[in-house]
Order: C-alpha cells, then sequence, then structure tokens
C-alpha cells in the first residue's frame, strides 16, 4: 500500500524530469547531474550535445548553450568541442554579472552550474573562468529569506575549495530542503551533516510529495524531490511514510481503489457481492487500508469522559495524535446532519491533546450526492481542529440502497 502512494509520487517526479530529457537541454542536463548516475531513476539519457546539435544550434554568446556543452563534455569525457566551450566562457566573462537582472540567463541556476562545470574543466588553460563564475554565484548564493542557496553552494564549490556553506529554514519550498539533504549526500559533505535537522527535512518532503500536486517542479527540482523521497523511502522507510498526510493520500484514493470492488452480474454461477450498508461496513474498509501501516491504529478509542457521556472515536492513530472520524450519508440531507455531528463531537475529542490533536473526517456518500460535497468539506475544514476532510462517493457496480 504504502509503495503504491509513494510510486505514484516518484513516477511523477520522473515524469517531470524525462520531459527535459533533450539534446542540449540545460534542466535535463542539470537534473542528470545531479542524480549522478542514480542507476533507480533508470532513464535513457539523450540529452549530450552531439555533432549536429553543435551544427544547428551552438551559440558562443548564449550561456545557455556554453552551459548545456560543458554538462556534455563533462559527462562524457569527450574534449573534441573545448576549444567551442572555451569561446563561449570567454564571451562570458566579459559580462558584467551585477548588471544580469532577474529573469536572464546568469540567474538560472542551471544555466550557472552549467558555467562554474565548463570553468572547472579549462582550469589548467586560465583561472579567470572560473574567478568569473564564482563571483556571480557568490552575488546569488543568498536568498530573500537571508538564506544560503543550496545549488548556488554547489556552483561554488565547483570554482573553489572553500565554498559557502547552505542554511534553511523548514519554511523553505519543498525543492530547497530536497537541494539540502542532497547537498549533505555527497561524500565531502556527509561528515558535516546535521542528522537531526535533516531528518526533519526528509520527513517534510515526503509528507510534500504525498499531499502535493507534483506536476509543476521543474526538471531539476523534481529529480532533487525524487532523490529525497527515493533515499527516505531506503533509509528510513515507515518512518518517513507513516505521518498524517500518508492517511490522507489513502483515503483520498480511497474511490480509485473501488475499481476493484467486487459486485458480479447475474450471469455468473456464484456471483461475489460485496454490499455497502452502513458506517461499520466502510470503517471495515479503513481498518483494512490503515492496519497494515499503522500498528497503533485503534479500533473504537475509547476517550476521557466528558461530562456524563462517554465517547469513542471510529479511529485513533496515537503516534499521530490524530483521530478519524467516519459517516455514512444514505441520502443528500444527511450531509446537514454529519457537519452538525462532527462539531458535537469535536470538543470531547480533542480535550486530550497529549493524545490527539487532529481530526481527519471521511464521508462514504452512498446517495452520490456530489452537489453537497463541496459545502461540507469547506465548513468542517474550516473548524481548528480538523485537519482534513474526505468524501468518496459509492461506485458505479454497486446497486444503490432504497
Amino acid at each position: 500500500m504504502t509503495g503504491t502512494w509513494i510510486g505514484t509520487a516518484l513516477e511523477q517526479l520522473r515524469s517531470n524530469v524525462t520531459g527535459a530529457n533533450r539534446k542540449g537541454n540545460v534542466g535535463g542536463l542539470l537534473a542528470r547531474h545531479l542524480l549522478a548516475g542514480d542507476s533507480r531513476f533508470n532513464v535513457e539519457w539523450d540529452v549530450n550535445c552531439d555533432e549536429a546539435w553543435m551544427r544547428d544550434v551552438y551559440d558562443a554568446s548564449n550561456l545557455a548553450c556554453v552551459a548545456a556543452l560543458a554538462y556534455t563534455i563533462h559527462a562524457t569525457g569527450d574534449g573534441t568541442y573545448l576549444a567551442d566551450l572555451e569561446n563561449g566562457l570567454t564571451r562570458a566573462t566579459t559580462r558584467d554579472p551585477e548588471a544580469a537582472g532577474h529573469g536572464t540567463a546568469l540567474h538560472d541556476i542551471g544555466v550557472l552550474i552549467g558555467l562554474c562545470i565548463g570553468a572547472q574543466l579549462l582550469r589548467n588553460r586560465s583561472e579567470r573562468y572560473a574567478v568569473w563564475c564564482l563571483s556571480v554565484a557568490r552575488q546569488l548564493a543568498q536568498t530573500p529569506r537571508g538564506h544560503t542557496d543550496t545549488l548556488t553552494c554547489y556552483a561554488c564549490r565547483l570554482c573553489t575549495n572553500d565554498p559557502l556553506a547552505p542554511t534553511l529554514g523548514m519554511q523553505s519550498p519543498v525543492e530547497s530542503r530536497a537541494a539540502f539533504d542532497w547537498w549533505f549526500r555527497q561524500p565531502d559533505e556527509m561528515s558535516k551533516a546535521p542528522n537531526e535537522q535533516l531528518a526533519k527535512v526528509r520527513d517534510s518532503v515526503v509528507q510534500d510529495a504525498l499531499s502535493s500536486s507534483l506536476d509543476g517542479y521543474s526538471a531539476h527540482q523534481s529529480a532533487l524531490i525524487w532523490s529525497c523521497v527515493r533515499n527516505a523511502v531506503s533509509d528510513t522507510t515507515s518512518d518517513a511514510l507513516r505521518s498524517p498526510a500518508a492517511v490522507v493520500h489513502a483515503l483520498r484514493n480511497f474511490e480509485t481503489a473501488m475499481k476493484r470492488w467486487r459486485w458480479d452480474p447475474d450471469k455468473l454461477q456464484n456471483p461475489v457481492r460485496w454490499p455497502i450498508r452502513s458506517e461499520r461496513e466502510v470503517q471495515d474498509i479503513l481498518w483494512l487500508i490503515l492496519r497494515p501501516i499503522f500498528d497503533d491504529l485503534e479500533d473504537e478509542d475509547t476517550l476521557p469522559k466528558f461530562g456524563h457521556s462517554t465517547y469513542r472515536a471510529d479511529f485513533g492513530i496515537p503516534s499521530l495524535g490524530l483521530l478519524i472520524e467516519v459517516k455514512y450519508a444514505r441520502s443528500a440531507g444527511d450531509f446537514k446532519a454529519i457537519e452538525k455531528e462532527v462539531l458535537e463531537d469535536l470538543v470531547p475529542y480533542l480535550r486530550s491533546p497529549e493524545r490527539y490533536r487532529e481530526v481527519v473526517v471521511f464521508i462514504y456518500d452512498e446517495s452520490s450526492s456530489v452537489q453537497h460535497h463541496d459545502t461540507t468539506i469547506r465548513a468542517l475544514r474550516s473548524v481548528t481542529g480538523i485537519s482534513d476532510v474526505l468524501v468518496a462517493c459509492r461506485p458505479s457496480q454497486l446497486p444503490q440502497h432504497s
């Protein structure tokens, strides 16, 4: 189950990268460079600049072309076009980096790292390329939040033995957190790794990968996130994946999984049919989904008495401080009642924050009253203590109960 969730995220990230797997594409070249031949990524790269590309595309005055050529020479070890690379870097060093505004090629990290790789390749010919690239990288290292960008630090390291050290805030974008993790997996940096911070970074990247849309990330950002998640799966496996985000991800895919819910046609000799007629049966399904992953999943966890009443939550996961409340809607009119029931139960549910801090509400809609879903979801999500609300409709192969 967990493998399926994380596999979907990794496949989307992989798709983002392979979309830039084209000759001379700087994003694809940087992605390959960051993955450093990781055989687990399993793609046949087609990003190197070849003879036809040099003849038809290469422009020594175009910084992206120069960077692409540097990546290619570094990867192949073929020095045939070193003179063309030097011509491009010579032209580049005539530019004033301070005059380059945001949006220009020098502010593209893929271009900058490519130029720094080129400067490294030409170091035995002249130091001036590395000196110029280093000056550009140092100017761009500081982020708007005052942290030191990891990939810009890497660009510096390509040019000097005394590079900048990256810094990071946990509120930084997910690709920045993934880059920070990547930095401390490099051989020269492993001994300096802030292990406690890195554990939090990896956990946060995995949670974001499970709970957010991933199709908007660039090739190199996707490569970094893929690498971080893939290593988190290898290094900390279940700890990183057992999270509230993992619970929500599983429940969000409930409808898709119901494709295999059995309701055989009459023509079969012994038709198998799995009816869902009550809230209890929905709870049974969720137990089968969640119990293999969360060892401490509690069924009908009895909560501390509130006034004269005793309350039982449908499911609790104490290690996550999470309660799961399951509701069954037989008709469109049930949604109003469900909202009221959840609000009434919320106070006694969360009165012991040392045990439970948030609630996920899962509603099975037997009536397929989709016109009411958004109203209920918005209303309940606005309530403090409710972290998410998910609604799943009855699959079409099940007959509707009267």
